[in-house]
């Protein structure tokens, strides 16, 4: 009887190795190094897809709660976005939550943020089990959902995590024709979701601190402005290695990627702002707006 949860899991892993190849755990190989830095990342949270049909106030508490626990527990700012065009897709069952709208990528990659993480709940599936021990067990109904995060990287659209949760109830099924539909809802939303949630936040939370932070040279005239100031924990003093693309592929959808990244040279801060910073160089030439910037403290 566990055949529809391990569909839908095989659909999840399988859809985002379609989409991303071998991209559903950080796979891309960085030419930069994974270099930890105490800089916050600047998080992108799209509202939680309700395919369960729990109601959008349930749906909007969790998500309240999942800005909160990120909040604590994971070195980030957290933007909250509204994008009905990714609600309306995800509603309809088009990717799982999987892949973000290009549109919402574009727009986080102009805000400068280095991560959009996606949230949906998994519509419920009940199926029939056997509880309890030999000679005593006895059939139950357990109804069962999902929720489901993914971490992308908006430069790239690259899958950082793609982590899932479940979790479900049980009840007798010589009570359940006896038993309220609505009981049996309260349960997933009261107990069962909450507990999701906080199964989730530390996958969430070591994933981002793997990533290493990225940014990039917004200006360069007499000086070197970048889009990394006071917001994200940046003093005067902080290096960046500063790295140039020379090489363009382009994917299946139109999109371009720079895929040869060459050092350029590397760069000090010299004065914070609150959203950007000033920065002298220490080593190399030939910097240019959009050339990316890699923490190196």
């Amino acid at each position: 009887m566990k055949t529809p949860r391990i569909r839908f899991t095989v659909f999840l892993l399988l859809s985002a190795w379609l989409l991303y190849g071998c991209g559903l755990t950080s796979f891309v190989a960085h030419p930069f190094g994974g270099h930890k830095t105490a800089l916050k990342k600047r998080l992108m949270v799209t509202p939680l897809v309700d395919q369960a049909g729990l109601g959008q106030q349930v749906t909007d508490s969790l998500y309240q709660d999942l800005i909160r626990a990120l909040s604590i527990k994971a070195r980030v700012i957290i933007v909250e976005s509204h994008d009905a065009t990714y609600t309306q897709q995800s509603q309809a069952g088009l990717s799982y939550g999987i892949r973000p709208d290009e549109s919402l990528l574009s727009k986080a990659r102009e805000m400068g943020i280095n991560a959009v993480l996606t949230g949906i709940i998994s519509p419920i599936e009940k199926e029939e089990r056997l509880r309890g021990i030999w000679p005593f067990r006895k059939a139950v109904s357990h109804y069962s959902l999902a929720l489901v995060f993914n971490l992308v990287d908006p430069q790239n659209g690259t899958v950082i995590l793609s982590n899932m949760e479940s979790g479900g109830t049980s009840i007798d099924l010589g009570e359940e024709e006896f038993t309220e539909k609505s009981w049996i809802l309260e349960e997933l939303k009261q107990e069962v979701l909450p507990k999701l949630l906080k199964k989730s936040i530390e996958p969430l939370k070591e994933a981002l601190e793997s990533e290493r932070w990225e940014g990039k040279i917004l200006a360069v005239d007499h000086q070197i402005r970048i889009n990394a100031g006071a917001d994200v924990g940046v003093e005067p003093g902080y290096r960046f290695d500063v790295y140039g693309g020379s090489e363009v592929v382009r994917a299946k959808d139109g999109r371009q990627f720079l895929v040869s990244w060459q050092k350029v040279g590397s760069i000090r801060v010299t004065q914070v702002d609150k959203n950007t910073s000033v920065a002298e160089p220490i080593e190399g030439k030939g910097f240019e707006p959009g050339q990316k910037i890699i923490s190196i403290d």
